[in-house]
């Protein structure tokens, strides 16, 4: 018998001292995107860890006009219920912005205004608004092949998808399916140390503008046709024609190396106040006070739905019609839950990881916010609904005592 126990410890040591060499090997051969690697399998991605991020190019901010917050008190009861609601889900920052004023701020314990945080994909509605602000300044065609910015894409096939069907996520590319290896593309578009080598690399699954399937991949290219259209690095465009603008504070974007390439597709650090400045941007048509930051034009084709996928628009997602289970494409078999319809179906949102959100509401002039840990069991619609009942129940409680509406 201790021939045997001897036998299997020396097996279990061999394996144990293969996975060490083995692990040795994979982070000499690429030690960055291997130690990114295992800060992600240890946790050290949440969305509310932003030291883990490294290097970070500065998105320089703006002074706008404070935010009107009145009292900062929700109406009959909306914050307890809300925080109820939210609290054990692990949220640190929750923000309601509702008829021209911030009803709602709200910060769990060791979080405050100015805890920024990496809220994942919620990134790539402002790289549609930094889109948006090219068109308008005539730099940009959103009909135009991406081969016309991308030069390593002239002459190829897939240089002739468009800059809207990279938006819309109808770009017919392969998607990466979902992997632990830390080689693969679902990984390295993630983690590498040249994010755009792996994006240029993308190879067609189909014919473009037949198909929806979310893909950071598309995002990544939009990005790189962004900067040779503008001449300018991803930072410095945002910040020029939509950070600044909007009076949003100094936030920052994760490269893929030092001087490399910006994430387009995700990891903008930023609180929660700038994000609540960015949906009121998109509610108000593009505008702030008296200042047209991007066309209105460009918020209405942005928002509108794609013509692959009626519950997206351009790196954005759409709350109508209810989707009961939203879904990513076929190659993702993850979805996403809403099991009422929403209360505001006009409302748009941003998407990052685990139930980071951005709520906008335009026919309820509504913005709401949501920072913290990541849910995979996040309903899209539980949160804005609760909101958008408890302000109507303000409302009323407010005719029947014959005070003037919040």
């Amino acid at each position: 018998m201790w021939r045997w126990l001897r036998r299997i410890g020396l097996g279990l040591g061999g394996l144990i001292g293969l996975a060490v060499v083995g692990g040795l090997v994979a982070f000499a051969a690429d030690p960055v995107l291997i130690g990114r690697y295992w800060a992600v399998m240890s946790g050290a991605d949440s969305p509310v860890r932003v030291d883990t991020l490294s290097p970070l190019e500065p998105v320089k901010g703006g002074v706008g006009a404070p935010l009107a917050t009145g009292e900062i008190a929700a109406p009959a009861g909306l914050q307890t219920a809300a925080v109820g609601m939210e609290a054990p889900l692990g949220t640190q920052s929750l923000l309601v912005w509702s008829r021209g004023r911030l009803v709602l701020e709200w910060y769990a314990p060791g979080s405050g205004v100015t805890s920024k945080s990496n809220p994942a994909s919620m990134m790539k509605p402002v790289l549609a608004l930094g889109v948006g602000a090219a068109v308008d300044r005539g730099l940009m065609d959103l009909d135009a092949p991406l081969g016309r910015y991308i030069k390593a894409w002239a002459g190829d096939a897939r240089g002739d998808i468009t800059v809207r069907q990279a938006l819309s996520m109808s770009t017919g590319l392969g998607h990466a399916p979902f992997s632990l290896n830390p080689w693969s593309r679902y990984i390295t578009i993630w983690l590498s140390d040249d994010v755009n080598a792996v994006a240029l690399a993308s190879e067609r699954a189909g014919p473009p503008g037949k198909g929806f399937q979310y893909s950071n991949v598309n995002s990544q290219l939009v990005t790189i046709a962004l900067e040779a259209a503008t001449g300018r690095r991803l930072a410095d465009w945002l910040s020029e024609t939509v950070w600044a603008p909007i009076g949003a504070g100094d936030a920052a974007l994760w490269l893929d190396r030092p001087g490399g390439a910006a994430r387009g597709y995700c990891c903008l650090v930023a609180t929660a106040r700038d994000w609540l400045r960015v949906g009121l941007l998109i509610k108000d048509g593009g505008r702030v006070g008296d200042r047209q930051v991007v066309s209105s034009a460009w918020i209405d084709a942005m928002t509108a739905p794609s013509p692959t996928n009626p519950n997206f628009g351009m790196n954005i997602w759409r709350a109508s019609p209810h989707a009961p289970l939203r879904s990513y494409g076929p190659a993702v078999s993850f979805k996403v839950p809403a099991k009422e319809p929403f209360l505001a179906d006009d409302m748009v949102y941003f998407d990052g990881n685990g139930g980071q959100r951005v709520y906008v509401s335009r026919a309820k002039d509504l913005v709401i916010v949501r920072i913290g840990q990541a849910r995979m069991d996040w309903d899209d619609s539980a949160l804005p609904n609760l909101v958008v009942r408890g302000l109507a129940e303000g409302e009323t409680t407010d005719r029947s005592s014959g005070a003037p509406p919040p």
